[in-house]
């Protein structure tokens, strides 16, 4: 699929500053490692940095159109910049800690701005294609921050600062100097589906899908927290390294089985396909409960990944084949805060089952709970009409 060149600086320009949130990728492992916080106290500073992101997010997505994209690229990582330099120079841990908030909350601010230049770079009939290839650049920049990353965070926490830092400064540079796409003259319109009207209002459709992808994401930000803590437990080696290389084959998964995965799974309806991602989910997470290895590990990585392809692709097709025009942007904008709303949830409700219960029973609590929940929907689904997405609507990631 061609791209636009405006699309490919778009993408680049994702890619980059994905790759300079390296401090929240790693968040778990990092704020235990760099400030030595442990249980209760490290679960609140991880969802205190996910609560920043969140916030971010939505003070983001009312800022386009409000000021120029170049100004906020050139906002959002120059306080990201200085954040993380005052975190890197402050002696006091506390202050130091909420240093790291405000980069979390800089780096949520400027994450809707990828989705506004995007439907402004991409032609009106492939914008679904183009925010497939924006996921593709996150995914690619996921590897390679994952890649550098566990490998400076296995050696000295510090060292992951740095690189964020210098990652940071190059997109404040690029951001200054590299070419962005300006607002289209006249909006695209399109006949609406049933159940979306043209006042704005937006199809019960949508909402449904968007409570499926929030328990969606519920079950993915087990990654967030569960997932490397567990890996630092099993004694197979350095928890960092461990949960780089799962993040790496993460990225490389997506980027290899998006576009033949989609081709196989779009016969069936949006629904449809959205509850068979929360059934990879539960199996892909709750089978760490019977799996040591690290082979079978990654089998199952392998596995919730696919829950991952198949619940963003879909949501973000459903969205831009049945919303309003006028709402498709507050809508991918609200991609990222669910998910992030949803990981805050995550953490709470994880922190006192594996207090209680343990990292074997917390894992197929969630895992039975995602399979459950995928087999109520499937069964739902069942009793209304599918929802077919045309094949030019669904592109490579």
């Amino acid at each position: 699929m061609r791209m636009s060149p405006l699309m490919h600086k778009v993408a680049l320009l994702k890619l980059m500053f994905v790759m300079a949130n390296g401090v929240g990728s790693f968040a778990a492992l990092f704020m235990s490692r760099h400030f030595g916080l442990a249980d209760a106290e490290l679960a609140t500073t991880v969802a205190l940095m996910i609560a920043c992101y969140l916030g971010g997010n939505l003070l983001g997505g009312q800022l386009p159109g409000r000021m120029s994209s170049r100004v906020l690229l050139l906002v959002c990582s120059g306080s990201a910049l200085l954040a993380l330099l005052a975190s890197l120079v402050l002696v006091w841990p506390s202050l130091a800690i909420v240093a790291v908030l405000l980069f979390m909350f800089s780096a949520g601010a400027v994450t809707p701005l990828f989705s506004v230049m995007t439907a402004q770079a991409a032609s009106p009939d492939d914008q679904v294609g183009a925010f497939a290839y924006l996921h593709l650049a996150s995914n690619a920049g996921g590897v390679l921050l994952f890649m550098a990353g566990s490998l400076l965070l296995s050696w000295q926490s510090q060292y992951l600062l740095w690189f964020t830092a210098t990652i940071s400064l190059a997109c404040l540079l690029v951001s200054a100097f590299l070419e962005l796409p300006e607002p289209a003259r006249a909006a695209h319109v399109r006949a609406l589906p049933k159940g979306g009207g043209q006042d704005g209002s937006i199809p019960l459709l949508v909402m449904l899908a968007g409570a499926m992808f929030f328990v969606l994401s519920l079950l993915d930000g087990q990654r967030e927290y569960q997932f490397p803590l567990w890996l630092g437990t099993l004694g197979i080696g350095d928890a960092a390294r461990l949960f780089g290389v799962a993040g790496i084959v993460n990225g490389l998964l997506v980027i290899v089985l998006t576009r033949p995965l989609i081709s196989l799974t779009r016969r069936w309806g949006a629904l449809s396909n959205l509850a068979m991602a929360a059934i990879c989910y539960g199996i892909g997470f709750g089978a760490h409960a019977f799996v040591q290895g690290w082979l079978a590990i990654l089998l199952l990585v392998a596995i919730w990944t696919l829950g991952e392809i198949i619940g963003i692709t879909y949501m973000a097709t459903l969205i831009a084949q049945c919303a309003p025009t006028s709402r498709q942007g507050l809508l991918f904008s609200l991609i990222p805060v669910v998910q992030a709303g949803a990981r805050v949830l995550c953490v709470a409700v994880a922190v006192p089952m594996l207090d209680r219960l343990g990292f074997s029973v917390t894992w197929a609590v969630f895992g039975g709970a995602g399979v459950f929940f995928g087999l109520i929907c499937l069964l739902l689904s069942r009793g209304r009409r599918s929802v077919d997405i045309p094949s030019a609507a669904v592109g490579h990631r």
